[in-house]
C-alpha cells in the first residue's frame, strides 16, 4: 500500500520508543541492551537498510486490533489480532485500547482515517509523534497557530487526517489508549518477539543486501526510490505500507517473518511495494468515470498491485515468481486449485488493458525512459 501525502523530517511517554531507538541488521545490540532499546551505533550508509522501528509497529498494531480487515488481501498479518487476543487473554491483560475499543472502531467505521496508518513514518519516535499530536489538539487543529514553522509542518500531517473536531476527539481518544497500549502491553511483547526473531532478521539481511537489492537496483533507481529502509513490522503481512520516512528516504514496511526459512517472504512484500506507486495512475488511465464512481477501479488498484510484483518478480527474479504467487494465494484466503499460475490469475484478474499496460509501465521503467 503506497500512501503520496508529503512527510517531512520531524524535529515522551514510552520510553523505548521515545529515544528514537531502532534495531539494524548491520548493527547488532550490545549484549546488555534489550532488543528495541539499543541505541544504534554508526553505520555505513546503506541504499535500503533493514531496519525495525518500534513506534512504527505500536501505531500499526493499534490500528490493526481496531480494523475490520476484510481486503482481498489483508491490511495486516492475517491471524494477528485474533493471535494478539489470545496472549492477552493468557494473561488476563485489559488496556485503554481494549476498553475503549467499541468507542474507537466506530469512528473508524464512520471515516476509516486510512491515511492516519502512515503517521508514524514521518517521526523519528514516539515522543515526536505524540507531542506534535497533543500541540495539534491543543491548538484544535489549527496549523496557524504553530509556534514555529517546523511545528506547523509536522501538525499539518495530523491536520491532512483529522480535520474535524469529531476526528481530533478521536484521535485523542487514541493517542491515550495507544500509549497505555504501549506501556502495558505492546512494548515489552514487542522486545520479546524481537528476541525471538533475531536470527530472522540476520537471514533477511544477508538474502537482500547479498542479493536481491542489486537485482531490484536498476528498478528501484529509475522509480526515485533508489534510497529507502525497509522495515520489519510485526503487525504487517502481504499488504505493506510505503510512504515518505522521517529520514527523508522512502520507507516501506513490510513483513516480518518468525523464522529464518520464511526471509523470502520480505523479498515478495518488498516487490508488492515497490511497484504500488505504478498502479493507481495505470488503473485510472484505463477505467471509465462510471467504474472509478462505482468502486469497481478500487478493486482492480489491490489486484493490480498484486501483479505488478509478479510482473517485476518476473523480469528481476523468475525463482521467486512461484514463491510470491503462493504466498499471496494464501495472504488473500485462496486454495491453490490445479495449477499455481491459473490459480494465481483466477483470484488476481484483471481486465486485459490494465494488465496490458501495467506490463508496459514496468518495462518503461527498467528500460530507463
Amino acid at each position: 500500500m503506497v500512501f503520496r501525502l508529503v512527510f517531512v523530517l520531524g524535529a515522551g511517554l514510552l520510553s523505548g520508543c521515545a529515544t528514537g531507538s531502532t534495531q539494524t541488521a548491520a548493527a547488532p545490540a550490545a549484549p546488555a541492551a534489550p532488543v528495541g532499546l539499543e541505541q544504534p551505533a554508526a553505520q555505513p550508509a546503506l541504499r535500503w537498510p533493514v531496519r525495525t522501528v518500534p513506534h512504527v509497529d505500536l501505531w500499526l498494531h493499534s490500528f490493526a486490533m481496531l480494523s475490520d480487515d476484510s481486503s482481498a488481501v489483508p491490511l495486516y498479518r492475517r491471524g494477528y489480532r485474533d493471535s494478539i487476543t489470545v496472549i492477552k487473554n493468557q494473561r488476563n491483560l485489559l488496556t485503554a485500547l481494549d476498553g475503549n475499543r467499541e468507542t474507537l472502531i466506530k469512528g473508524l467505521r464512520r471515516s476509516g482515517y486510512l491515511g492516519a496508518q502512515f503517521l508514524p513514518f514521518g517521526f523519528a519516535n514516539w515522543e515526536e509523534l505524540r507531542g506534535s499530536a497533543e500541540q495539534f489538539l491543543q491548538l484544535a487543529g489549527d496549523v496557524r497557530r504553530a509556534p514555529s514553522r517546523e511545528a506547523a509542518i509536522r501538525m499539518q500531517q495530523f491536520a491532512s487526517v483529522f480535520g474535524s473536531a469529531t476526528d481530533r476527539e478521536w484521535l485523542r481518544l487514541f493517542l491515550t489508549a495507544v500509549q497505555d497500549e504501549g506501556m502495558r502491553f505492546f512494548l515489552p511483547e514487542h522486545q520479546r518477539q524481537l528476541r525471538e526473531r533475531a536470527a530472522t532478521i540476520t537471514a533477511v539481511d544477508s538474502l537482500w543486501q547479498k542479493g536481491y537489492r542489486d537485482k531490484f537496483e536498476r528498478f528501484l533507481s529509475n522509480s526515485s526510490q533508489r534510497q529507502g529502509d525497509m522495515v520489519l513490522s510485526l503487525p504487517i503481512g502481504g499488504e505493506g505500507r510505503t510512504g515518505p520516512g522521517y529520514t527523508g528516504r522512502t520507507m516501506v514496511a513490510v513483513t516480518y517473518p518468525a523464522r529464518p526459512a520464511d526471509a523470502v517472504q520480505v523479498v515478495l512484500v518488498f516487490a508488492h511495494e515497490a511497484t504500488g506507486a505504478l498502479v493507481g495512475p495505470v488503473v485510472s488511465d484505463n477505467t471509465t468515470p462510471a467504474e472509478q464512481r462505482s468502486g469497481v477501479a478500487d478493486k482492480y488498484v489491490s489486484s493490480a498491485q498484486v501483479q505488478a510484483g509478479a510482473m517485476l518478480l518476473a523480469k528481476l527474479a523468475p525463482e521467486l515468481l512461484a514463491p510470491y504467487q503462493r504466498y499471496y494465494l494464501a495472504q488473500s484466503g485462496q486454495r491453490v486449485e490445479g495449477a499455481l499460475a491459473a490459480s494465481f490469475e483466477r483470484s488476481f484478474s484483471l481486465p486485459g488493458i490494465i494488465r496490458d499496460a501495467l506490463s508496459r509501465q514496468i518495462d518503461i521503467v527498467l528500460s530507463g525512459i
